[in-house]
């Protein structure tokens, strides 16, 4: 279960990405860049592992744990049955490395709670009342996994609205500003799902879940959340139509008439272009004359990219940096930050990751050159803002999971602090005349003491006396004030500021007067003004003109909009606002718990601290598998397989077995493998035996007057081995493998005889087993260099590059050294085709290269060139009319040159003209030419080579995550000449 913090990175974006490289031939990598050492930190019902850096403010962490424990408990009925882990990060990109899932962790991830054992892993936000939210979702995960295991259910079975909706209500309470936003632009769009609908991936689970949870907790009481829990229904919607006694279309129908639908939007503004290939404009920066604006977005349909475009004009702007197939940057923080232009308008700030370290990066807007700079002080950086003379930056950093505003020099490259406290300091913004800086801030709702946090609102910092003060003074109040205050902006002549505020019915900008404290209303978006969640920067203000830019929320997308001036501005007044008050002795509901901050909230001296105990214990066990055999080739008549994987708390160190029996030496298998991750070394030790067969290797017949005699020799190999595996990451895409190890391979010739009639009933079978070569003793090393900046969709990649330089020798009484060299490249010159080219060479050197018992280059020769397979190869070779033939013998060869090429296009980008494989079923189409060419040179320098060419066109379909590919192929270099139609399971090369 994965606590998404953003609202979309956009389906098509998790559909077109990069493959992890665990235990791969290719795919990028997941660097552990930081050696994090970890502790134990023992509450009541939780065991919180941390690191040093994050000490202070895990223990923050664990106080809140235990208050959600208390709420949860009581409103869902129910106690852990055993200790809840926890594992915390001090910043996203540690998170990014954590082992305890081997895929990659987007930006977009703000926690997840696994399967195996229910650990939460999760960062610190940019502020602890985010970290409180995400904290309490995690943790009501841990509740509904705990208490559908009581009643035999499965809580990753759910549906994402079901439970990632019900996780959003008891951790934030009845359907907030930025839920209501996207119900009601919605219903305003007639785009409202019913119950049966929510299930379709359009309608995003967090929002419209967290909605409808809010309806059904308002009409039936909070609980009916613990009753749908723990009925047993056969799905989602029949445990509430079961628990509510209302129909779905009954619960659809209520729920529907109770959202507002939004009204049409007033005011002037102009669009950015760009707006037909993309959902998302985040980030809006624009530059001081009020004629650029950069913007991140996902229009390219392969990343979040920085793009800039003209203010004046619909045109859809050049892309300024990428992060597809160019992997410099790990995030470009589209969620938390927003970049800014300087006051000549020539440099560009924005924020970034790069391996894991926050980077400032300095853009030449003219010629696109970048001047980086790591700043190891902070864990990451978010919304640079320049000094009036452009000397200077001022940017918000994360360090030891707490948030604070930092200054950096550019000429010196230092960074310095200027606060220090564990209140939210984000989104700063340098006056006009260089004595202030304005910045949201929760240091006037919020309580360190009871943890309770308010929402964000405006501060002051004066740079000369370090005092802060409240933009409005009644931010002060005891009061736990409804409405945020983010993003500010300074109006060029600094006398006002604009943010974004929820003061009426949706998040729109406003501009407060700071000597008569006047509050206007500039934009009147009936949706509302906001980036992916309720704090993300969606406002700029030039500096010279005062055009304001922001992302609006409309029809579910996000769209950057223009205002020049001031001509649809309305004076609020605002009301002041009544205290929170604590929960009654009565039943205690989620609201009047998120009121209350001091119920379960215990103090730090009850915790206890111990080290990290990393002994491997049981994580899981295999799935065994029975199954049983024809009796008519070699093998038992029952086979069985099981294993189990033992592992420490943190994964960081792995042990798997498996193991197969049957009622035949053909089936007796055996794999260990031990491997460690803690930093860009990985390591690991690998031991085993297995069989296996070359089928067919050789093959006879004999026709009589009365019978026919078949005969299928296949080679048997009995594998031993042990060795060390070695890995190291120099970044996400490039890496270095090593392998050492012994093998002993044994060699056997198993026979199957066949006897027929001439009506074709069988006569007789029998099977024997004959000694083949001598046993082959051998140490092996490997060495590998690999390179992987592809971008991959659905069925394959679509753009970018691999590459696979490897030497392999093995030394013994048959020493050589296989030497592969395998080049890709992706390309898209116009959208959706992509133009795929692989060039690939395989050779076997040394004075044991044409040893007969080496397994054969081309065992796998239908998946390196279409329309041809080993049993046609061998009837192609050995002539049609032999009655006898050696697959082996005829697939001797040293050497193997392969070359493909591939046109690549998804079918409904056909169709739309853009990288868009559908919402339901991923269809690519092909058009390929194969080659390849089998040698081997003689004592005398002649070859004797082996030629496969074709040429062809099908389709790979990704059906619930197996890739098919179907082709017709014709063949060049074999008899008969023909289309073969041809079946594989594999995605694309």
């Amino acid at each position: 279960m994965v606590r998404t913090s953003a609202v979309i990175t956009l389906a098509v974006v998790a559909m077109l990405s990069s493959t992890n490289a665990d235990a791969q031939y290719f795919g990028r990598n997941k660097v552990r860049y930081d050696r994090l050492e970890f502790r134990l930190l023992q509450t009541e019902h939780f065991d919180i592992y941390y690191y040093a850096e994050e000490e202070d403010a895990t223990v923050h962490a664990a106080r809140m744990a235990e208050r959600w424990y208390a709420r949860l408990s009581r409103i869902l009925g129910h106690t852990f049955a055993r200790r809840q882990p926890l594992i915390l990060y001090a910043s996203h990109s540690h998170f990014a490395q954590t082992s305890l899932t081997g895929g990659f962790i987007n930006e977009g991830t703000g926690g997840f709670t696994e399967r195996t054992k229910s650990r939460i892993a999760m960062p610190f936000a940019p502020g602890l009342g985010e970290t409180d939210h995400v904290l309490g979702h995690e943790i009501a995960h841990a509740f509904q996994i705990d208490i559908a295991r009581g009643v035999k259910q499965d809580a990753f079975a759910l549906p994402g609205w079901f439970i990632e909706g019900m996780a959003e209500y008891l951790s934030l309470g009845p359907a907030n500003a930025h839920t209501s936003m996207w119900v009601r632009d919605a219903a305003g769009h007639d785009r409202l799902p019913t119950l049966k609908q929510l299930n379709d991936p359009r309608f995003f689970p967090y929002r419209y879940g967290h909605a409808l949870w809010s309806h059904l907790a308002e009409r039936f009481g909070d609980g009916v959340i613990g009753n749908v829990l723990r009925s047993r229904g056969k799905d989602a919607i029949k445990r509430i139509e079961q628990v509510t006694g209302e129909s779905s279309a009954q619960i659809t129908a209520a729920w529907h008439e109770s959202i507002d639908e939004a009204v049409p939007d007033t005011g002037e503004r102009r669009a950015v272009g760009g707006e037909r290939r993309s959902r998302m404009q985040l980030a809006p920066a624009i530059s001081p004359d009020g004629t650029r604006v950069m913007f991140l977005s996902e229009r390219d349909r392969l990343s979040v990219d920085l793009f800039v475009a003209d203010t004046a004009n619909h045109t859809d702007g050049r892309k300024v940096v990428s992060t597809a197939a160019d992997p410099h940057f790990d995030s470009l923080q589209y969620i938390n930050s927003a970049g800014a232009w300087d006051p000549t308008g020539k440099r560009f700030a924005m924020a970034a990751v790069q391996d894991g370290d926050a980077v400032l990066v300095l853009i030449n807007v003219a010629d696109g050159s970048r001047n980086e700079t790591r700043l190891p002080e902070v864990s990451q950086l978010f919304n640079p803002s320049w000094s009036p003379d452009g000397s200077q930056l001022v940017v918000s950093g994360l360090k030891g999971g707490l948030s604070d505003l930092y200054i950096y020099t550019v000429e010196t490259r230092a960074l310095r602090q200027l606060t220090a406290d564990p209140y939210a300091d984000v989104q700063p913004a340098w006056s006009p005349d260089g004595a202030t800086v304005a910045f949201a801030t929760d240091r006037f709702t919020s309580s360190v003491d009871e943890l309770r946090f308010g929402p964000l609102r405006i501060g002051l910092l004066d740079l000369k006396t370090g005092l802060i003060r409240p933009l409005d003074e009644r931010s002060t109040t005891a009061a736990v004030l409804p409405d945020k205050e983010i993003n500010p902006q300074w109006s060029p002549e600094g006398s006002a500021l604009y943010y974004i505020a929820d003061l009426e019915r949706a998040s729109n900008i406003y501009r407060r007067h700071l000597t008569t404290g006047e509050l206007v209303r500039v934009t009147n978006e009936q949706a509302g003004v906001s980036g992916i969640t309720p704090t993300s920067p969606a406002l700029a203000v030039a500096a010279d003109s005062g055009t304001v830019a922001f992302t609006a929320f409309t029809n579910g997308a996000y769209r950057i909009r223009i205002v020049e001036g001031c001509g649809a501005c309305a004076v609020v007044a605002r009301a002041n606002l009544a205290p929170i008050t604590a929960a009654t002795e009565h039943e205690m509901t989620v609201a009047d718990a998120l009121r209350d901050p001091t119920s379960g909230l215990p103090q730090s001296d009850t915790f206890t601290r111990r080290p990290y105990d990393d002994r491997l214990r049981l994580e899981t066990v295999a799935q065994p598998f029975i199954g049983g055999g024809t009796g008519n080739a070699f093998g038992g008549l029952v086979r069985a397989s099981f294993g189990a994987t033992f592992g420490d708390l943190l994964r960081d160190r792995q042990l798997q077995t498996l193991f197969r029996v049957g009622t035949d030496l053909d089936d007796f298998a055996a794999q260990f493998a031990y491997t460690t991750r803690r930093g860009r070394w990985n390591w690991g030790a690998t031991a085993g035996f297995a069989p296996a067969r070359f089928y067919g290797a050789r093959r006879a017949i004999e026709r009589g007057p009365e019978a026919t005699t078949r005969e299928t020799t296949s080679l048997r190999y009995d594998h031993q081995w042990g060795g060390l595996a070695m890995r190291y990451h120099f970044n996400a895409v490039r890496r270095l493998d090593a392998r050492l190890g012994v093998r002993r391979t044994g060699f056997a010739w198993q026979t199957s005889t066949r006897v027929t009639d001439t009506t074709g009933n069988l006569v007789n079978q029998t099977y024997a087993e004959s000694p083949a070569h001598a046993a082959l003793y051998q140490a092996e090393a490997q060495l590998a260099f690999v390179y992987d900046t592809a971008v991959s969709g659905p069925v394959g990649p679509v753009l970018g590059q691999r590459l696979r330089l490897e030497v392999e020798p093995a030394f013994g009484r048959v020493p050589f050294t296989d030497v592969r060299v395998d080049a890709r490249r992706y390309w898209m010159p116009i959208r959706p085709l992509t133009i795929a080219a692989r060039l690939e060479h395989v050779g076997r050197y040394g004075s044991g290269a044409s040893d007969p018992r080496l397994t054969p280059l081309v065992v796998g020769l239908q998946t390196l060139v279409r329309g041809y397979d080993l049993r046609t190869f061998a009837a192609d070779a050995c002539g049609r009319t032999a009655t006898a033939c050696s697959v082996l013998d005829e697939l001797a060869g040293s050497r193997l040159a392969l070359m493909n090429l591939e046109l690549r296009a998804p079918l409904v980008g056909l169709l739309t003209g853009d990288l868009d494989y559908g919402r339901q079923l991923p269809i690519e189409l092909i058009a390929f030419a194969d080659g390849a060419a089998l040698w081997t040179k003689n004592s005398t320098g002649a070859s004797d080579r082996a030629t496969f060419r074709s040429f062809g066109f099908g389709g790979r379909a990704n059906i619930g995550g197996f890739v098919v590919e179907v082709t017709g192929a014709r063949p060049i270099d074999r008899t008969p000449h023909g289309w073969r139609v041809g079946f594989l399971l594999r995605p694309g090369w």
